[in-house]
């Protein structure tokens, strides 16, 4: 078992002050990790920004030149001259104006989520102006109280009394005259996961209503957990208009690299110190004290941090990464995936070396069952007269 690797008296400075420290720290949260999801997520939205304007569509797209040579739709050079497009009277106008879309954002618990598109709001922000609303689902949550809880949002007031139609009514004409073209609902399984088959209904139809509009089309993002995107696709008519993005977990030794080099270039951003074969051993116990979820294992790290600076400490060690999962989970050193040698074989999701209870952690574990007694053997029966069962006469 690993020892505490306490700095010693020479490495260490004089504490930092809570207001500098929380400044720095601020700094160092703001530093964001472009994984491969991100980019798929960031290029949805970009596509889906040509709903509200064209011209702000592509943003991260490269040029047909840069891609190295003629796209096939929207061409542009030598390939465009061969196309012979011809004008037609008879097309509806319905059909030269597109639908909303619904960008469906899914991971478990602490996958990154909710920071991820924290960050694509923030990048997009020129282009979006004062187009975008977010809001998040209370829990738990009916579709009457998602609608009271956007409400005040679009400076109605909250009406009680109103009914559920009457409600969603209010929420879409308010859409419209505040002219919010982009609608996030994060938790969204908040809404979806206690209702009955008429609630489901109700929901899906509502969501339908908010992108059929082809004057000033809708952007509809939700996200939530891996459940939502099932519960869409149980209707085909929503699922049409779906475009799926999923944060899914860290595996490891794949995550091992790159989170070394996370763990590294934010500690770059303070006046702390890791040594390379520091940051190499702590990357696959931080995948694994995180239960495998990126969001999680940002915010170990920045605690990590953290702790170090409030003691004046120079160096990032191990014992800081210990000390913080400690105060998060209250697992002896025993269970400590930054203590112990073997660390794949403790568990992250144990508390206070109590058993899981996976099924519902609202009640007690069950008790172990034991095996069945061994049977007797039947005592045969007397019948009348005293005789046993079976008896010749």
């Amino acid at each position: 078992m690993l020892t505490d690797e306490k700095a010693p008296a020479g490495d260490r400075r004089a504490p930092m002050s809570p207001a500098l420290r929380r400044d720095l720290m601020s700094g160092v949260r703001r530093q964001f990790l472009t994984t491969s999801s991100f980019e798929h997520l960031s290029m949805q939205f970009d596509r889906m920004l040509e709903l509200l304007d064209p011209s702000i569509g592509g943003l991260d797209e490269p040029s047909p030149d840069e891609k190295g040579g003629d796209i096939a739709a929207g061409c542009v050079g030598p390939l465009a001259a061969d196309i012979d497009v011809q004008p037609v009277d008879d097309i509806d106008d319905d059909a030269l104006m597109p639908e909303g879309r619904i960008l469906v954002l899914t991971g478990e618990t602490g996958a990154g989520k909710s920071r991820a598109l924290k960050r694509l709001f923030r990048k997009r922000h020129n282009e979006l102006g004062g187009r975008l609303l977010s809001i998040t689902a209370p829990s738990p949550c009916t579709l009457m109280q998602l609608g009271r809880t956007l409400l005040p949002e679009l400076g109605y007031p909250i009406q009680l009394d109103r009914k559920e139609h009457l409600i969603w009514e209010e929420v879409r004409r308010r859409l419209k005259t505040e002219d919010k073209r982009v609608l996030h609902i994060d938790e969204m399984q908040h809404v979806t996961q206690t209702a009955n088959v008429d609630q489901q209904e109700r929901i899906l139809n509502t969501i339908k209503s908010l992108v059929q509009r082809r004057r000033d089309p809708m952007i509809l993002i939700l996200s939530g957990t891996c459940d939502l995107a099932d519960f869409l696709r149980t209707d085909g008519q929503v699922m049409r208009r779906c475009r799926f993005v999923e944060f899914g977990r860290l595996t490891l030794p794949s995550a091992a690299d790159p989170i070394a080099e996370t763990i590294e270039n934010l500690v770059s951003f303070t006046p702390l110190k890791i040594e390379p074969e520091v940051a190499d051993d702590l990357a696959g116990r931080l995948v694994h004290a995180a239960n495998f979820a990126l969001g999680v294992a940002i915010e170990l790290i920045c605690e990590a941090i953290e702790e170090a600076l409030r003691f004046g400490d120079t160096r990032l060690l191990p014992d800081h990464f210990a000390t913080v999962f400690w105060l998060r989970t209250g697992c002896p050193n025993t269970m400590n995936p930054f203590r112990v040698q073997n660390w794949s074989d403790t568990d992250p999701m144990q508390v206070l070396d109590r058993p899981r209870t996976d099924a519902d952690p609202q009640k007690p574990a069950p008790k172990p069952r034991k095996p069945p007694k061994p049977r007797k053997a039947a005592t045969p029966k007397q019948g009348r007269g005293g005789r046993k069962a079976g008896d010749s006469k």
